[in-house]
């Protein structure tokens, strides 16, 4: 059944390991980066593309356990929209089942459809059953299908399981190699002529490394939770968002 005090105490138990879990990554990312560096000197550049996909993928993990730490400190913050319509379940049972609060609808959809997907957070796994005791069982199959397009978009692009786009593993690389001193240049960026021309769709704002759109890597502040972060390229000429 549901159980308001054991969902907040999840929820704050995930928070704490999703700190965790970025900060371990982050550290192991520190290590790999060199590794790479190491290869790209030793002009194994095979070697290095192979691995720097890890990389990405984990900066991208990163991002979107960022984003889930958020929304599992949305729902504390705004925990009442929970627990009155919980109250109203003795009046409704059709309240109890279905109702969700639009205040709180992406964050639970987003949580619920990332928690199989995280697997290294079983905190989340609670939290979820908590959500379906509160929810039902048909809002929750319906957010694990995102049958709503209630979950965040730049979740289900962080979390997907695909190769990165290759114009991004190129880029990875050549700042890995500029971070650590190594003189080395991707020659398929130099052959890429289309972008330093600027031809690319300017409407297209969709975050997903493996999309084809043009992105950029840049270093972040030592703060961050990684060192390059992927932020949509600015078209040269144009105003920095």
């Amino acid at each position: 059944m549901f159980a308001p005090t054991r969902l907040k105490v999840q929820l704050k138990l995930a928070i704490n390991r999703l700190k965790m879990l970025q900060a371990k990554k982050n550290s192991l990312n520190q290590h790999q980066r060199r590794e790479i560096a190491t290869l790209l000197e030793k002009g194994k550049v095979e070697s290095a593309r192979i691995r720097v996909e890890h990389i990405i993928r984990e900066d991208l993990l990163m991002e979107a356990m960022e984003i889930l730490e958020l929304y599992c400190d949305l729902l504390l913050a705004r925990f009442g929209l929970i627990e009155q319509y919980r109250q109203a379940s003795f009046h409704s049972l059709l309240c109890y089942t279905m109702v969700c609060d639009p205040g709180i609808s992406e964050a639970v959809h987003t949580i619920i459809w990332a928690t199989p997907r995280a697997d290294e957070v079983k905190e989340l796994g609670v939290v979820r059953d908590q959500l379906a005791f509160r929810f039902g069982k048909e809002f929750v199959l319906s957010a694990l299908d995102n049958t709503e397009n209630q979950v965040n978009p730049r979740v289900i692009s962080k979390m997907q399981v695909n190769a990165p786009d290759a114009f991004l593993v190129e880029r990875y690389l050549e700042e890995i190699a500029k971070s650590y001193d190594v003189g080395w240049v991707s020659d398929v960026l130099a052959r890429e002529q289309t972008y330093n021309d600027g031809d690319f769709d300017d409407n297209d704002d969709d975050d997903t490394p493996s999309g084809g759109i043009a992105e950029k890597v840049c270093e972040m502040s030592t703060n961050s939770t990684t060192d390059l972060y992927i932020i949509s390229i600015i078209k040269p000429g144009s105003p920095r968002s």
